[in-house]
């Protein structure tokens, strides 16, 4: 199998490529990962991770790689997009926005598959309900520090997950990748596994 890059700082999304034993090789990109507020959330997941894919590409002057992978999460509620928090007390606004309530998680997914293909888009929505939280749970969360580095301030496959009462939809986007659509985009991109 060809190794993929992965233009994803993320380890949770190494850790699902290593774990459906896919070679990956990780660059994370020079991207601002700030989004710029316009757009539906899973557009705006889209265009990010695409932007992580070109700027991994502008590294490779001569000779691209094959396969280049960027992705992108973000967690909204109510219209409101709750990327990774910023520190402790956004994490806490963040879990208690979210406490009893139905999310969604959305990721962007951007796949080059050599020179001459386009690169290829697709967006996931996952519906996640969190049950109503007490002040306990609230600190236990903060306290585990989970919540650096995760949209919406959890990681559902950690201690995340006795937050959530049901998902609908692709538990691996809420991870971070969503490896049902990434197998398609591979499959129709004509990976060889």
């Amino acid at each position: 199998m060809d190794t993929i890059i992965l233009a994803s700082g993320s380890p949770r999304r190494r850790e699902l490529l290593e774990r459906i034993r896919i070679p990956c090789k990780v660059v994370s990109p020079q991207v601002d990962e700030e989004h710029d507020g316009g757009g539906a959330p899973a557009d705006r997941t889209t265009a990010l991770a695409r932007r992580k894919v070109e700027a991994v590409l502008a590294l490779f002057r001569n000779e691209a790689p094959r396969w280049v992978l960027g992705a992108d999460t973000v967690v909204e509620v109510d219209g409101l997009v709750l990327g990774k928090p910023a520190g402790i007390e956004e994490a806490e606004r963040f879990l208690r926005h979210l406490s009893g309530r139905v999310h969604r998680v959305h990721t962007g997914l951007a796949l080059h598959a050599g020179r001459s293909r386009p690169i290829e888009i697709e967006a996931v929505s996952t519906e996640v309900r969190f049950r109503a939280l007490d002040e306990e749970e609230i600190q236990s969360s903060l306290e585990s520090g989970e919540w650096a580095g995760a949209a919406g301030a959890y990681r559902i496959q950690e201690r995340g997950a006795f937050l959530v009462e049901w998902i609908r939809g692709s538990w691996s986007n809420v991870v971070g990748l969503p490896l049902e659509a990434f197998y398609g985009m591979l499959k129709r991109t004509g990976y060889r596994f």
